[in-house]
């Protein structure tokens, strides 16, 4: 049955999966590969298509579909992003990559220009091997962090893209750091000077088009909450609100008439 269940994920133009196990049950666990290319913008790589939640949600739906008509009595629930469990340790747990100092998982052939996504299930599915295998440790990730958020530990409250999505007012040294990002939203700093990144990854078709690479204050400063969300709503991005989005380009706009 797994062999068919991958086939069928294959199909959906999903290149990597494997499986895991995860509170009695089997995970069954897909790679969606974002990565385009360096183009100039003020948000990060990964916020700038469509959603990856619903790209995630629409295709690993389909795939429960599929299980169902294998097995009808199963059940299935899809995660992308928010589950149970943390979904990098699901994804290196089936084989699909390694850690980095970035405290990212690193696929051979993706680097870490992906998104994770699983499907919980009831299925007696055989689980893959972790792979054997380290980040070279070059550093460059630690050294470069805008906030010095990564070493043995992460510090979520000194990261550049957790900063970006906060709400409320931000403090000196929050502000300071989200412009040593030069992002409004997301960082994409430790991935960008990773070895492992210097690779050219074929994108999911899904995450090629329709790209907005930077938003302006023009963009939005008019829009209320419900037009932002009605406009965006497409987005990554737009999970935050107006409020957000447009205080981090304020701070930008300010910095930069310093």
């Amino acid at each position: 049955m797994k062999e068919k269940i991958f086939e069928f994920i294959h199909s959906l133009g999903i290149e990597k999966c494997g499986v895991s196990y995860y509170d009695g049950k089997s995970a069954i666990v897909c790679l969606f590969p974002y990565f385009t290319g360096f183009e100039d913008g003020n948000l990060s790589l990964y916020a700038r298509s469509y959603d990856y939640h619903k790209v995630i949600n629409e295709k690993l739906s389909a795939v429960c579909d599929f299980i169902r008509t294998l097995a009808p009595d199963c059940c299935c629930d899809v995660f992308a992003d928010i589950g149970p469990e943390v979904d990098r340790h699901l994804a290196y747990e089936a084989g699909l990559g390694f850690y980095g100092k970035n405290h990212m998982l690193i696929n051979d052939d993706f680097g870490s220009w992906f998104f994770i996504g699983y499907i919980l299930c009831d299925l007696n599915l055989t689980p893959d091997t972790p792979i054997q295998k380290k980040c070279i440790g070059c550093n460059r990730c630690i050294e470069k962090c805008p906030g010095g958020a990564l070493g043995e530990e992460f510090d979520i409250s000194k990261c550049a893209s957790h900063i970006s999505q906060k709400k409320g007012e931000l403090t000196e040294t929050e502000i300071a750091i989200l412009k040593k990002s030069a992002l409004i939203f997301g960082c994409d700093m430790c991935q960008r000077v990773c070895p492992h990144n210097n690779i050219t990854p074929k994108p999911m078709k899904e995450f090629t088009e329709d790209l907005i690479p930077s938003l302006n204050i023009e963009d939005i400063e008019t829009l209320s909450n419900k037009e932002f969300m009605r406009k965006y709503k497409n987005r990554a991005f737009s999970w935050r609100g107006k409020s957000v989005v447009l205080r981090n380009l304020n701070i930008f706009k300010c910095f930069e008439s310093k």
